[in-house]
């Protein structure tokens, strides 16, 4: 079996990683791996497969995890988790398949890799994905989906939930657009140094909220990683990011995520904004002073995908291909606040 490189094609390692895979699924799930039919879903920090057994009417994900991973005890935080919001039927998510010995993450040994690697088995939540926006009813149905996240995390205790912190000190302070290696050429020097003074300016907001305002959250909540269900709901996939944190994060990522596409649509962005906000609030309060926090949150958001694709990019084809645009469309938006004018996103909002 070849080894795993970076000198290795993006297609030659996914290759690699697909035959890993498929012996897993034999070894430690008891399927016919050489045998299932395998869809490749995405592969950046993760290597993601759609996987259909012989013989199996449903479908499963199988989740490698080679870069970046998180440790095996947080990966078993994020299935607990899932596990719990699978069997509380609030809102469709995938529910954890656990191997033949009842585990929930198996190590995976990739050759010539430094990194650990671990694969994670989920059941394949039927439906497509990134719900259509427009369409009557949707917006609320994201929101509703969100609020019901949220209102598990605050009603339902996990103890022992590891997962990591977003805020502003993960997020800002410490993250890899910050303090990476090699992250200033990517960036440029007026980047780094709007950045800077992003954190310095936000951070006292990001800090405010009390108990009700945090805890669980998605962490990577964009319209992507939602799913439109068959019988017309909306489920949400891809808990890889979970955490814990303030509530408005996720919030304003799904809402950051929708302006990206809508806001040249004259008002769609607005009408979508209400719909979900109206949804969420049908379930829970929206976060205190949400008017007025939303837009260092929509920065946040914004710091996050910078902190991915400084990360991903040297080293993922796929990232490299379009996350340079990526940083330098942040980059211009958050010039464009530090010389007062609204952040994307913002509804009009005023500043903290």
């Amino acid at each position: 079996m070849p080894k795993f490189s970076h000198d290795l094609s993006h297609a030659a390692q996914l290759d690699l990683l697909e035959r890993l895979t498929r012996a897993a699924l034999t070894e430690h799930y008891g399927f016919d791996g050489a045998a299932a039919a395998v869809e490749v879903q995405q592969y950046e920090d993760n290597a993601v497969w759609r996987i259909t057994p012989p013989d199996h009417d449903s479908s499963f994900v199988a989740r490698l995890s080679i870069r970046d991973g998180r440790p095996a005890h947080q990966q078993r935080s994020e299935m607990r988790w899932l596990e719990s919001l699978a069997s509380a039927h609030t809102v469709a998510v995938p529910d954890p398949v656990t191997t033949t010995s009842g585990h929930y993450v198996v190590p995976i040994e990739v050759p010539d890799h430094d990194e650990p690697a671990t694969l994670a088995l989920l059941h394949w939540l039927p439906g497509t994905a990134e719900p259509p926006y427009r369409r009557p009813g949707t917006a609320q149905k994201m929101g509703t989906a969100t609020a019901h996240l949220h209102e598990h995390a605050a009603t339902v205790h996990l103890p022992d939930f590891d997962r990591p912190v977003w805020d502003a000190q993960t997020i800002l302070h410490h993250g890899h657009a910050l303090t990476g290696p090699g992250t200033h050429e990517q960036l440029g020097a007026d980047g780094t140094a709007a950045l800077r003074k992003v954190t310095e300016l936000i951070t006292p907001a990001l800090e405010e909220g009390g108990p009700t305002d945090r805890g669980r959250i998605h962490g990577d909540l964009h319209r992507e990683n939602m799913i439109a269900l068959p019988d017309g709901g909306v489920g949400v996939i891809d808990f890889d990011d979970c955490g814990t944190g303030h509530c408005l994060l996720d919030i304003a990522t799904i809402l950051s995520s929708v302006h990206r596409i809508a806001h040249n649509e004259p008002g769609g962005y607005e009408e979508f904004a209400r719909g979900y906000l109206d949804g969420y609030t049908q379930v829970r309060p929206l976060p205190t002073d949400f008017s007025r926090l939303l837009e260092p949150y929509l920065l946040l958001r914004d710091a996050f995908i910078l902190n991915f694709v400084t990360t991903a990019a040297p080293v993922n084809a796929d990232v490299a291909s379009w996350g340079p645009r990526r940083i330098a469309g942040i980059v211009v938006n958050m010039q464009a606040y530090l010389e007062g004018r609204p952040y994307p996103g913002a509804l009009g909002m005023h500043r903290p």
